[in-house]
């Protein structure tokens, strides 16, 4: 912080300077026209002095470059199936000390941790020049909400929570939703159908037994 104030104050200094040489020049100018008989006196005093003010301020010159401050996790979408397949796609992006995007200034590493779930990659890299970096999180089949945190050398971390839904279960026989640990329909009282032979739900795709008239992943009736 003492440091950031030390150089704010040395901008200031500089911005200083740099209007004390604009108002030099602008003096000069209007000297020589007005006392056009003595332009060389005021040119030879005020033209050496204003490119000598202008030369020291060029020296002293040292903007503040804005840095990255922060690393901001955003995923889409938040609330995902606890099926151990749904995806969640993860955006890593580095933020300014106002929040605001910003470039890296060379290659950051950052590392993920999650307390559910399974990340495509717990390392990813922000290429320099780049704002921003993705990867995929991948659900648990345990539903509840997880944390997701980023660190990385030097950066503020700003976490994120997901939330991995119950995976819905319906029976095969009526299509009543069913618990997921239910060993038969509350509904018709049947047993959920096994079997060899199996087909696949016109509605999700997803691989049933043949005989089933309901999908167990989304309900969808199943032709007969």
């Amino acid at each position: 912080m003492l440091k950031e104030q030390k150089v704010d104050l040395k901008i200031n200094l500089n911005m200083m300077l740099l209007i004390l040489t604009i108002a030099l020049l602008a003096a000069t100018i209007v000297l020589a026209i007005l006392f056009l008989p003595k332009v060389f006196l005021v040119l030879g005093v005020g033209g050496p002095a204003t490119f000598i003010t202008a030369f020291v301020l060029l020296l002293s010159w040292n903007p503040k470059i804005s840095m990255p401050a922060k690393v901001q996790l955003q995923a889409e979408p938040k609330e995902l199936v606890a099926d151990g397949r749904s995806k969640s796609f993860i955006t890593i992006q580095l933020l300014d000390k106002k929040g605001k995007p910003i470039a890296a200034q060379d290659d950051t590493e950052v590392k993920l941790t999650t307390t559910g779930g399974k990340l495509e990659s717990a390392f990813v890299k922000i290429p320099k020049g780049m704002e921003k970096a993705e990867t995929v999180l991948i659900s648990s089949k345990e539903s509840g909400k997880i944390d997701l945190a980023a660190d990385a050398s030097g950066l503020d971390s700003i976490d994120i929570k997901l939330n991995f839904l119950e995976k819905s279960r319906y029976c095969m026989h009526c299509g009543t939703m069913m618990q997921l640990n239910a060993k038969q329909c509350q509904n018709c009282g049947k047993t959920p159908l096994a079997g060899t032979d199996t087909k696949v739900c016109a509605n999700c795709e997803e691989v049933i037994p043949f005989a089933a008239k309901f999908c167990s992943e989304c309900g969808a009736g199943q032709p007969v």
